[in-house]
């Protein structure tokens, strides 16, 4: 049985917003700050911790200096210090969030580059690694994506606009399967219909648990709504 159990993790709403949202378009600010500015409160927040790139022109002039990737990697560092510190900081940190950068950049090759998934699921296992030591259960645990999840990726085709869903069926199949098993399935070209049908019925329900946690904790529903999302 799938040991693996994913937590249900309050995230930021704007933030969230942001880094689903596809940023073709980088040289502007505009759905940044559509996003952000109705938020008076996180307003104040970036504005306190991104003082040190502000040139009295506010936020839309800092996002224009910093670039959106930088700009996403702050403002992420700023939530990550209020989970570790229970405050807000007055600046940002960017050794906060290296492993968030790391795990995207692990599977970049396969995901849509105009949007942040990856980052999405790198912020998200972030927070809740942070909740499970905070709790206690155990001081130690921390939920890992196995280093050779990007061997059963290079099968599949193209790039993957929801790379984070698609990273987390394989982390459930190759816990269920074996590695051998799962990778013979796929060269086989067994579609996920059919290997969700020869897991078993506990590792179903865990799969499906752990899958509900994770678009509750990006509030994300329509992958369980509709046959294709």
């Amino acid at each position: 049985m799938i040991k693996l159990h994913l937590p249900f993790v309050n995230l930021p709403h704007e933030f969230v917003a942001l880094l689903k949202a596809n940023h073709t378009i980088t040289n502007s600010p505009a759905l940044i700050l559509d996003i952000i500015r109705p938020n008076k409160a996180l307003v104040f927040i970036l504005e306190t911790a991104f003082k040190d790139f502000d040139s009295s022109r506010g936020l839309e002039k800092v996002i224009m200096v910093l670039g959106w990737a930088n700009f996403r990697e702050r403002m992420a560092s700023v939530y990550v210090y209020k989970s570790l510190y229970g405050d807000f900081p007055s600046k940002t940190d960017m050794e906060l969030v290296d492993d968030i950068k790391l795990t995207e950049s692990r599977y970049t090759d396969h995901s849509v580059n105009s949007f942040s998934r990856l980052f999405l699921l790198g912020f998200y296992l972030k927070l809740a690694n942070l909740e499970i030591q905070h709790g206690e259960q155990n001081k130690f645990e921390e939920i890992k994506l196995p280093a050779d999840l990007e061997d059963f990726l290079t099968l599949s085709e193209g790039r993957s606009e929801r790379i984070d869903w698609l990273i987390l069926l394989l982390l459930h199949l190759k816990s269920s399967f074996g590695d051998k098993q799962l990778m013979k399935y796929l060269v086989d070209g067994k579609k996920f219909e059919e290997l969700y049908s020869l897991m078993s019925k506990d590792d179903q329900v865990v799969m499906g648990n752990n899958l509900m946690a994770y678009g509750a904790s990006i509030q994300e529903s329509d992958v369980f709504l509709y046959e294709k999302v």
